[in-house]
């Protein structure tokens, strides 16, 4: 179920032997893979002409807003045209991609077995080819948070310094969230927020519908392995990861379960008499509408589980968002005693 490479807990700090290490841990990681498909997971592993140059070293780390990242694409308990409620992740995998060299570091996967419906479905077998026993010998999701804790941990990974990286944003915002929201579990906080790679993709290639599949032959690369295998789904998405990478596209944060913080106003003297009820007025509003868009943002996810939820769920966070700021922004104008 966990896949460790014996060399994952070691991180040199000179660039070029991390990048031969990187070379070393994707033939382990992936054995099957072409010597072309693993040169695209390490775009800068060449040693360098010259002697290292530690300030520029200094510059580029903290240019750099992510040591690593955690590439994730988990399935799930599913039925042909028909929904399955409530979903539970059947396939926990995860790929692990150094953010300096593009080197795969790491891979790993545990099935997961469903308490609500432990019996898969033909369609769900033949779709993501998990077989009734391999979630029969599977763990429960809070264990497979924890062991996926525990590989990184023993890769030498800071969670302050990580990034999760999705195809879409499924896999953060609704499954797990809902997941782990329906049975108490508590995830680890990394997981609040993620890259969904069709963003950055869009940017070098021009928007559109795409699947994976479709996307990673658009960027030149062979498709590898099974299509809706989670791990193999996940370590295509790596690919495709480096390949933006390689080719300059900034990868940063693109989704989050967390609301944009809001402002606290400004220390004040006593306002007129006149303008003290205009005040505690103003103030049990501004209350009001931050508790009503809290809650609308809690509930984009659990909205897409429900009949007819799932044509407006995704809209839910982008409203939200922006009503808070203007809740910010009428604070804002009032705490300074603007009014119109």
């Amino acid at each position: 179920m966990l896949c460790l490479p014996s060399s994952s807990a070691f991180r040199p700090a000179d660039p070029a032997a991390r990048g031969a290490m990187a070379s070393q841990q994707q033939r382990q990681s992936f054995p099957h893979a072409s010597t072309a498909a693993r040169g695209m997971l390490s775009f800068s592993s060449a040693a360098p002409s010259g002697p290292a140059d530690p300030a520029a070293q200094q510059q580029d780390f903290r240019m750099r807003e992510f040591d690593y990242f955690v590439v994730v694409d988990f399935e799930a308990t599913c039925e042909k045209d028909s929904r399955i409620y409530p979903q539970e992740i059947i396939e926990f995998p995860a790929v692990l991609v150094d953010a300096a060299t593009g080197g795969l570091v790491s891979s790993f996967r545990t099935y997961v077995k469903p308490r609500h419906h432990p019996v898969l479905t033909a369609f769900c077998s033949e779709l993501t080819g998990i077989q009734q026993e391999q979630v029969d010998g599977g763990v429960d999701l809070a264990t497979a948070l924890a062991l996926h804790d525990k590989w990184l941990a023993a890769a030498g990974v800071s969670k302050n310094r990580l990034a999760i990286v999705t195809w879409g944003d499924w896999d953060c915002r609704t499954m797990l969230k809902f997941e782990c929201n329906f049975k108490n579990i508590s995830k680890p906080s990394y997981f609040n927020q993620w890259v969904n790679l069709r963003i950055p993709f869009e940017t070098a290639f021009g928007a559109g519908r795409r699947n994976l599949q479709e996307a990673v032959r658009e960027a030149g690369l062979q498709w590898d392995g099974r299509l809706h295998c989670g791990l193999d789904d996940a370590r295509n998405t790596a690919r495709l990861l480096v390949e933006l990478m390689r080719r300059g596209v900034r990868i940063s944060i693109t989704g989050s379960l967390v609301p944009p913080p809001l402002p606290e106003p400004e220390p004040e003297l006593e306002p007129e008499p006149e303008l003290q009820h205009q005040r505690r007025c103003g103030d049990h509003t501004r209350t009001n509408a931050r508790t009503i868009l809290l809650r609308l943002w809690e509930l984009d996810a659990d909205m897409s589980f429900l009949p007819l939820g799932g044509l407006i769920a995704g809209h839910l966070d982008s409203i939200a968002s922006s009503a808070l700021r203007l809740v910010s922004y009428y604070s804002l104008i009032h705490t300074h005693g603007v009014h119109s």
